[in-house]
């Protein structure tokens, strides 16, 4: 029997060119056009690519928040297009009517879009990190090395164990599973450029060294929640160090205890630590929470006043008293009026 080995047949060859032509116009459709699930909305969702997370993972996310159809067309062009692998960790917006093109071309480029963050004023550096590890899932221990990095600390001029006091609080914009390294640089360099002018000789004119007022401004951040206090809270506690009388704050000793979830209690003054300004005169070794702009402000420009004491309203606002007596005075008619006395 002869084998006919002569051209193919024109209707053969354009059923075969017509196929192709419709294959690829299948796939290209599948690819470039969007194909949504029935579930994702008109507002942009956000899809996060964990470190270890396998291809298989990324696509049943996608499904799951509607981001396609089906989880096999997203396996099938990314191993298609050898895109499997090459996914990479981040944070993705993915927009109402996003391709698979689209979807797979971000992550595998690693177009991450940052969080926003806000790191309110007097906050430690315990809260911070729990600030960024709830928030964006930082590395907990790569933040506190970083926070205590001798290296980066010297470089800056610290003289301090670590870095609390110096972190500017502020919005950040933070990558999912960023560097820590990174976001502690950001906001020392951030802390050292919002400095108020002439910050170093305001303070050095009080007889505070840099540090010192550092510390005195975190005193202040967590004693004021009035702006207009501030500076009076800051001229009480120049005057009481100018005198050499124990500082007597608070948040000294809630802070020596690694903070508290409840009241403050007459036994806790006796906690041992020389951050507690009621056992220790003069300013605890290093600030207690990181200030703002306000109370670096205040730290160096105190009111012109003489007053030694102050007592909580419970309003927000305090009651300033020159003398003892006076203080003991107004701490009774704040319990009466508050209904304790």
């Amino acid at each position: 029997m002869k084998i006919n080995t002569g051209p193919i047949p024109q209707a053969i060859l354009f059923s075969l060119i017509a196929l192709a032509v419709f294959g690829a116009a299948f796939l290209g459709f599948q690819y470039y056009f969007p194909h949504p699930g029935a579930n994702f909305g008109n507002e942009t969702r956000y899809l996060l690519v964990r470190g270890g997370d396998n291809i298989e993972k990324i696509a049943n996310n996608l499904y799951r928040m509607g981001a396609v159809s089906s989880e096999s067309g997203f396996l099938f062009f990314s191993r298609l297009l050898k895109k499997d692998r090459l996914m990479k960790v981040g944070r993705y917006a993915i927009k109402p009517h996003s391709s698979l093109a689209y979807i797979i071309g971000i992550i595998t480029r690693g177009e991450s879009t940052p969080f926003d963050i806000t790191v309110p004023e007097g906050y430690t550096i315990s809260q911070i990190a729990n600030c960024f590890e709830s928030g964006v899932e930082i590395d907990m221990a790569g933040f506190r090395e970083a926070v205590t990095d001798r290296k980066l600390i010297d470089s800056l001029g610290i003289q301090a164990p670590s870095l609390e006091g110096y972190l500017a609080p502020s919005t950040y914009n933070v990558y999912f599973c960023e560097n820590p390294r990174r976001i502690v640089n950001r906001m020392a360099a951030h802390f050292f450029n919002s400095l108020p002018d002439s910050f170093e000789v305001k303070a050095k004119r009080l007889g505070l060294t840099f540090h010192q007022a550092v510390t005195l401004a975190s005193l202040i951040e967590k004693e004021a929640m009035l702006d207009s206090e501030r500076p009076i809270i800051s001229a009480v506690y120049l005057n009481r160090l100018r005198r050499g009388m124990k500082l007597d704050c608070d948040p000294t000793v809630i802070y020596a205890m690694g903070g508290l979830d409840r009241p403050l209690l007459r036994g806790d003054l006796d906690y041992d630590s020389p951050y507690n300004t009621y056992l220790y005169a003069g300013l605890p070794p290093g600030p207690i929470a990181n200030p703002g702009v306000k109370s670096l402000e205040a730290a160096v420009e105190p009111a012109p006043v003489g007053y030694l004491y102050f007592v909580a309203r419970g309003n927000g606002s305090h009651v300033f008293s020159l003398t003892l007596d006076d203080h003991i005075n107004a701490i009774q008619r704040i319990k009466r009026l508050n209904g304790q006395g």
